[in-house]
């Protein structure tokens, strides 16, 4: 709230910042400038003089050395199935990765395991300074929702829904259970928190998808104006059309909001459609890279942003990326398509800083919201130290390379989520960590035993 106060008006909260990367039209960077903040709500953004002459601050929070940029969005993300299983799925082929041990280990979940683990993903979100985050769609979505309601992180929350016999196995459920459960999960959670969580509906995998369901799916979509999402991998072929991305288009999926992830290729036909519709591709190179999946080595991930389709980024999991830190992916986003095309120019720090705000908050059909920093617009913040050595030298004269290039999100020390202060001092406000730790460890015991698993080094141990 605000009020007069001697010529002053009382607000919430100010947050000053060395550097301010607005993210707004002309992506405007504000040196010492400073943001007032009352309730959920941006009121004022501008200098750092100007904004605590004209406000008088509940509470100041003042880093002269620090970056503040709008809240990260992480667009593809398994918060209940991965966390727990961490650490027993590096350097596997994908089909016994996710065959042998991710999909029988999600099978499996009870609702507490669900709810330690998303607990635990979310609090590495936002301690890398992520603030948002699209569900990959998983198991026990309702344990997830309590778990974001719980922590205060912003989230579209997605029913795994897939009614056949995938190449990865798993428990088959019919087409009407899948989008009853969905129809359940958008009816309890769409709207909570105040707003913060949305409910999608979602299309697994292709081959797991009938007709029955992708035609329920995109049905149920309209009816509640809501979006859909899922994976979708596209395999190299002479073909002018990708078969499944032409079923979709035939079943109306690619007339609603749609975010797509783990494009690894598409004919060119297919790239210039998406260019034209409503579709959103998540990329999570970092899962790529550690699992060899090809997605950035033999993908169409440049050519996609070259044709203008609103490319997003995610971790999708921290038993497949092994850490959620978005920052890095931007980092591997910016860096290995170079590397692969041999082309410096391309996939550019600023670009994959916008796929992980401006892209994001599109995607995610939130763009009045968040991912970027304007009055009128959500209060979700983060704030980097720039303070440290890997800022130098010019420290914050351009902040978004060095952000990128040579900083981490560990460097997150301020996250504000609707206007709530939830990392201060890189101290989590909303979780105790420390208790967090032992359950984590404790459902990751039982989780894992069941499966006849465990995380061990290939050296011998003394």
């Amino acid at each position: 709230m605000t009020h007069d106060v001697g010529g002053a008006v009382q607000t919430d909260l100010v947050i000053t910042a060395g550097a301010i990367a607005t993210m707004d039209a002309t992506r405007r960077i504000i040196r010492h400038g400073a943001v007032a903040i009352a309730g959920s709500r941006i009121v004022a953004v501008g200098k750092r003089d100007e904004i605590l002459a004209a406000y008088a601050p509940a509470k100041l929070i003042d880093r002269p050395g620090g970056l503040l940029t709008p809240g990260l969005i992480d667009c593809h993300h398994h918060p209940a199935g991965a966390f727990l299983i961490s650490g027993v799925v590096d350097e596997q082929l994908q089909v016994n990765r996710l065959k042998e041990r991710v999909i029988p280990h999600e099978d499996q979940l009870t609702e507490d395991e669900a709810y330690i683990a998303a607990s635990a993903s979310f609090a590495e979100l936002i301690r890398h300074g992520t603030t948002c985050f699209a569900d990959g769609a998983g198991p026990r979505t309702a344990a997830t929702a309590r778990a974001a309601l719980d922590i205060g992180i912003r989230g579209v929350l997605a029913a795994k829904s897939g009614d056949q016999a995938g190449p990865f196995g798993g428990s088959v459920p019919t087409a009407e259970e899948c989008l009853a459960e969905a129809d359940d999960i958008h009816d309890r959670f769409h709207g909570a928190g105040d707003g913060r969580l949305k409910v999608w509906y979602d299309l697994d995998i292709p081959p797991a998808v009938s007709d029955r369901l992708l035609e329920g799916v995109v049905k149920r979509a309209a009816e509640r104006d809501t979006g859909i999402l899922g994976h979708f991998i596209g395999a190299r072929t002479d073909a002018r059309r990708n078969p499944d991305l032409e079923r979709y288009q035939r079943f109306g999926a690619l007339d609603q909001r749609l975010l797509l992830a783990h494009i690894a290729w598409l004919p060119e036909s297919d790239i210039e459609l998406l260019s034209t519709s409503d579709v959103s591709v998540a990329h999570s190179p970092s899962a790529s890279l550690t699992g060899g999946n090809g997605w950035v080595a033999h993908g169409v991930i440049p050519e996609l942003v070259a044709a203008g389709v609103n490319v997003t980024l995610g971790t999708d999991g921290a038993a497949i990326s092994r850490f959620l830190d978005l920052v890095r992916v931007m980092y591997v986003a910016a860096a290995a398509h170079k590397d692969v095309r041999r082309d410096p120019l391309i996939m550019g720090a600023h670009s994959v800083f916008e796929m992980a705000t401006v892209n994001a908050a599109d995607a995610l059909g939130w763009s009045a919201e968040i991912g970027s920093i304007q009055p009128g617009r959500a209060a979700d913040l983060v704030v980097f130290d720039a303070t440290g050595l890997s800022w130098f030298p010019n420290r914050l004269a351009n902040p978004i390379a060095d952000l990128v290039y040579s900083g981490s999100g560990t460097d997150a020390e301020t996250v504000v989520i609707d206007g709530r202060v939830v990392l201060e001092d890189k101290q989590l406000k909303t979780v105790d960590v420390e208790q967090l730790t032992r359950e984590v460890d404790r459902a990751a015991d039982t989780a894992l035993g069941r499966l006849g698993l465990r995380s061990a080094p290939r050296w011998p141990v003394e």
